[in-house]
């Protein structure tokens, strides 16, 4: 065999080779493992971050009230420029107001008992208090 037909043999096997990897559960050693982009990972951290920070600013406004959210924001909004990414991220918006609109009633007074109500809590593991 002269080295162009060794050559051209060693083409055709590596075609033959990589059509059959697909197929051929002995050849998917061989076969390029995917993985996710960084590119997509990072974008998904960040769309996750978002997510997470929106339901959190929604259950504070429910808990709490819009009102008492922008009090306690106050001081941070005041140290960060006006259209700062942390300003916008903090600030209350549509979203996150709709869905405290929506939680609201789970944080209602008529639920949950105030502290002032005088409710005892055990201070020991016997359950009554000394």
């Amino acid at each position: 065999m002269t080295e162009a037909q060794r050559a051209e043999f060693e083409q055709r096997r590596l075609a033959v080779l990589q059509a059959s990897i697909k197929k051929d559960p002995r050849h998917r050693q061989y076969a390029r493992k995917r993985r996710l982009s960084v590119v997509a990972s990072v974008l998904g951290s960040f769309v996750v971050f978002g997510v997470v920070l929106l339901l959190i600013k929604s259950f504070i406004m429910a808990f709490e009230g819009q009102e008492a959210y922008v009090q306690m924001v106050a001081p941070i909004m005041e140290t960060q420029p006006e259209g700062g990414v942390i300003a916008l991220a903090i600030a209350p918006d549509p979203a996150s107001t709709a869905i405290a609109a929506l939680l609201k009633p789970l944080f209602s007074a008529e639920q949950a008992p105030a502290a002032s109500e005088g409710m005892t809590v055990p201070l020991n593991m016997s359950g009554t208090q000394d």
